[in-house]
């Protein structure tokens, strides 16, 4: 497995980039508060959202995990490399007086792949001055937390605020039960019917999991507060959004 300096060794159109490992500085920190409110990134989500190229942006995570707060994760899939937040990165992101960090995430190849379509949704957002929020912020306001049928409380994987929206969004990239999805999903209904929420946004790169959210999205009586898109769709939009900042 490639560490980021060894990923950073060729980024772009054939040039080749050696980078001089330094200490972090206020531009790797701040690259590591967004980081940290989501635990795991893809890493041109992070380039997009904060404006950077990528050989800037792998420059930075190789100072940040020589300094043992980042670690790279693999998703196998070809999708991008991914960054993960470490414990010591969670306490280095409070001390530099970050908020909504959350704690470190799993760097098994399915986390790594659901946290780097994480990462697409909240750059989504960034690149359009949209706010969002992350799982810690998220838990800070019980607006966003749902309880099911069964009495479990649930809450999304991020929650965008615009226009005078609060939208929930659940990233799906595997399927869930049908009895879960649509609990999920009468649940969200419920926080909508009390003005908690706008609407509730599934992004997924599985036809058959859209599928299977809108079927159950009947049966919870959702209609047009549910909204599904493909992740693709998302990913291709973000770049284009940033290619015009």
């Amino acid at each position: 497995m490639r560490d980021f300096a060894q990923a950073a060794v060729s980024v772009g159109a054939g040039r080749v980039l050696r980078t001089r490992a330094v200490r972090p500085g206020p531009g790797s920190f701040r690259l590591l508060g967004w980081l940290g409110r989501l635990g795991t990134a893809g890493i041109e989500p992070l380039a997009l959202a904060l404006d950077l190229h990528e050989r800037t942006v792998y420059s930075h995570l190789e100072r940040l995990a020589d300094a043992g707060l980042v670690t790279r994760a693999i998703g196998a899939d070809g999708g991008g490399g991914v960054a993960v937040l470490t414990r010591a990165g969670a306490r280095a992101c409070v001390e530099q007086g970050c908020s909504g960090i959350v704690s470190p995430r799993s760097t098994a190849p399915s986390s790594a792949r659901h946290g780097r379509a994480v990462s697409w949704v909240a750059a989504s957002a960034e690149v359009r001055g949209w706010r969002w929020l992350g799982p810690a912020e998220l838990r800070e306001d019980e607006r966003w937390r749902l309880r099911r049928d069964d009495g479990a409380r649930h809450l999304p994987d991020l929650g965008l605020i615009y226009d005078g929206q609060r939208v929930a969004v659940e990233v799906e990239l595997q399927p869930k039960a049908p009895r879960r999805v649509q609990a999920i999903l009468r649940g969200y209904r419920g926080l909508i019917d009390r003005g908690a929420l706008t609407a509730v946004t599934y992004v997924t790169d599985r036809p058959d999991v859209a599928a299977l959210v809108r079927r159950e999205a009947q049966a919870a009586m959702l209609g047009s507060a549910l909204r599904v898109g493909p992740l693709a769709t998302v990913i291709a939009t973000t770049r284009e959004s940033g290619e015009r900042r």
